[in-house]
Order: C-alpha cells, then structure tokens, then sequence
C-alpha cells in the first residue's frame, strides 16, 4: 500500500491551497518552503512538525522609480495607493540557498518579478524586477557563493545576487537562447562540472549552460509539456497528457519509446540519483504521485495516495541520508514520502 511510504503529513495552517514547495536544510534540520494561494510564505519543520508563518517585508515599499521598472502607463489607471499592479505578493513559485550565511528565498508569479527574501527576518534583499510577463517558472541554485536564479514566462532570464550587495549584479542578468513560446517549468542542475536549465517551451525541451549561456539541445515531443527534469546522463519531461518522454544528456537523442505515467495531467515532478538509478516522482491532477526509475522506464510500487484533490509541487531531496519526495496540493495538505526502494 501507498500508505507504507508516508513518513509524516500535515496541513498548511493557513488552510489555502499550496502552489509551490522548496526544501533546504538549516541548522542540520530540514525545512520546508511553502507557498500558499493566500500568498503567505510558511516553513514546516519536519522532524518537530513545527508549522511557522514567515511574514515578509512588503513589497509595495518598494519604490516604483527604480530604474529596472518596466511597466506602461497604461497600468497607472489601475494602480493602488500610487504603487504599479504588479507590486504585491504574488507567490506562485518559490525556492531557497543558504548564501553567506542567509536563508534565501526566491519568490515570483504571474503578478510579481523575481524578488529575494531573508526568510527568516523577512528582510527583502532585492528590488524586484518587474516584467508585464511574472514568473510562470522558477529554480535556484548556489554558483560560487552567489545565488542564481534562472525566471521564465516566454523566455528564460539568469539572475545573480551576491550576499555582500544589496542588488541583482546587473551583468549577469540575460536571457537564455532559443525560446519562442510560454514556459512550463525549467530546472537547474549542476551536472559534469556544469551548471545546466533544463527548460520547457510549448512541445520543445532546451539544454542550456547557465554560465556560457549557450544552448547545448533543444528536443522535441508531442503535446504540452509541463515538468521537466535534469538529472545524469538523462533529460525527461512530461506532458498534458500524462506522457513522459527521455533524451540522453550527450546527443540528445530519445531514449525508446515515451511512456504513460498518469491518465491525466501531470502538473509537477522532480527527480534524483539513488543508489545507482534515477527515481522520479510525478505529481498529477488526479491527486495521486507516481515514483519511477527512469533509467529503467518503470514504475516502483503503486501510486501514492492521500490527497484529495491536484498535486501542484514536487520536490525529491534527502532527509537524514533517505530519499524523499514532498508533495503539495491544492488541499492545502504536504506529505513526504519515503522513495527508498
């Protein structure tokens, strides 16, 4: 039984659906991210079960006049209190490093840029970028103590913030090459000695290298995909129709044929390395998660049950040296779940 998997559930306190997750260790502890639909940030330590509010320092402080603001005059018709539209809470996407001794948490949505946070003072350490498009899109990752960030709603952009400036280093913002349509989801993934996004645009899937900014694949499938991973040796995403489809990393060709793996949409999935094969998880709109060998193309076990309703985020990580997955979904509900095979 699915049930035989569950280390330990629980609810976010505010109630609300929960759009996105991150997992990061702080103090030895692992610590849970949550982004919830009332746009409230709440961490959950897990080993205590200890639910904790973050309030954040408000973004409509910030000032409109920055020089990185780029909405039209057309919005001011619609503007708060002075402030532009898209200066407010809007917490769809989430992730979070430890840099230079700070929790850091990137956050951005459909209404807001990409913005950083202390998470735990609730210090806001960026401005935020603004941009009529949001963030459909998002991943962190740690490059040489300073924190990437890689964005996407029609493009992909690559962010840098270093923890002894108060701003975005300015040079290192630039648009990935090769995107011409919306974004489903992209990851970041340091992978042979280099940090990789993989990306997802409409039908196509891009490799590129973060650092040279240069586009190493671009693959194609069929129908819209939603998730994708990176992991060794091996590209995979998954589309609306619950298909799954693999590349090899070195020439980007398919690995057999693409494989069903959930009878509706897959809305999210992450992936690791274990024990000499890579597990994945899928989470889908029929509430269930899925655990698969990708190098294999199978399934392990039957699905994951214990959501009422869509699965929204997935994150595969490791707790005290056990592969974990920790799902959310619009219940409002966070499981983790033991992946050891």
């Amino acid at each position: 039984m699915s049930s035989q998997r569950v280390i330990q559930g629980g609810a976010v306190p505010s109630g609300s659906p929960v759009n996105d997750v991150a997992v990061i260790e702080v103090d030895g502890r692992p610590l849970v991210v949550c982004a919830d639909q009332g746009n409230d940030v709440w961490t959950w330590d897990v080993l205590g079960d200890e639910w904790t509010r973050r309030p954040l320092e408000d973004l409509r402080e910030y000032d409109e006049d920055d020089e990185d603001d780029e909405y039209d005059e057309e919005d001011e018709d619609d503007e708060d209190d002075g402030l532009a539209p898209h200066l407010y809470p809007d917490f769809m996407h989430v992730g979070a490093e430890v840099v230079g001794g700070r929790v850091v948490l990137a956050t951005g949505g459909h209404h807001q840029g990409p913005a950083l946070w202390d998470l735990l003072s609730g210090e806001l350490l960026s401005g935020v970028i603004l941009s009529h498009g949001g963030v459909h899109a998002l991943d962190t990752a740690c490059l040489d103590g300073r924190l990437a960030i890689v964005t996407g709603n029609s493009v992909p952009e690559h962010y840098e913030w270093d923890p002894s400036s108060p701003e975005w280093i300015d040079e290192r913002r630039r648009e990935l090459p090769g995107h011409s349509d919306d974004m489903g989801d992209l990851k970041l993934s340091r992978i042979g000695g280099r940090m990789l996004v993989a990306s997802v645009s409409g039908d196509d899937v891009l490799v590129t290298d973060l650092e040279r900014g240069e586009r190493l694949h671009a693959m194609a499938g069929a129908g819209i995909f939603r998730a994708v991973v990176l992991s060794e040796g091996m590209v995979a995403a998954v589309n609306d129709a619950g298909v799954l489809w693999r590349w090899s990393l070195a020439d980007a060709r398919p690995i057999t044929d693409p494989i069903r793996v959930h009878d509706t949409e897959v809305l999210a999935m992450d992936a690791t390395a274990f024990g000499g094969r890579t597990l994945a998880v899928t989470g889908g709109d029929d509430g269930t998660a899925r655990i698969w060998d990708l190098t294999q193309g199978v399934q392990i076990g039957p699905a994951l049950t214990g959501h009422k309703l869509r699965i929204n985020a997935v994150a595969v990580t490791e707790i005290r040296d056990r592969p974990v997955a920790v799902t959310a979904g619009q219940d409002g509900l966070v499981q983790v779940w033991d992946l050891t095979p």
